[in-house]
């Protein structure tokens, strides 16, 4: 049978074996932690240039017609404004020309948003996200200027145009 005094010594001898290890581990990172390797300084070397033309290729990049690669390719849209509407939330290709009519002050289109509702617009009213104004509307389309230089279209479907 173990007394109290042989359990007494059994845990003097491992927590003396304990100290020891852990000490035994720290003076070992010690001595590795103060081992340092001391570089000599590179001399510079200098190289003369003889009399030798170096021609570097140019290029240019036209970027009239493509996207801008940094622009983001998905756009959020913004919360409506006071003043502006709804139709300037959208982008002009999500928009669909459902219906066009003509009286003795003008003409009318009638212009469905992706959400499903409907809109009537007039000329010189602005739709789309980049401030498009409409132009004309002639009998099967309107036509949108975007930015003073793009000129879009929508055009009425065939299945529209039928429902005249």
């Amino acid at each position: 049978m173990i007394n109290k005094k042989n359990i007494f010594i059994i845990a003097i001898v491992i927590l003396l074996i304990m100290i020891l290890f852990t000490a035994y581990f720290l003076l070992n990172e010690t001595k590795q932690t103060k081992e340092v390797i001391i570089s000599k300084p590179v001399k510079k070397q200098t190289v003369q240039a003889q009399n030798v033309e170096i021609v570097f290729p140019t290029y240019s990049y036209d970027a009239e017609k493509l996207r801008d690669p940094f622009a983001p390719l998905i756009v959020r849209r913004q919360q409506f404004l006071k003043g502006t509407s709804p139709l300037e939330n959208y982008d002009i290709e999500e928009l669909k020309l459902t219906g066009i009519a003509r009286d003795k002050k003008g003409s009318l289109a009638l212009i469905q948003a992706p959400d499903g509702r409907f809109y009537i617009v007039r000329e010189n009213d602005i739709i789309g996200m980049h401030k498009g104004r409409i132009i004309k509307i002639q009998k099967d389309r309107i036509e949108i200027k975007e930015d003073n230089k793009k000129v879009k279209y929508l055009k009425l479907s065939p299945e529209d145009k039928n429902d005249k």
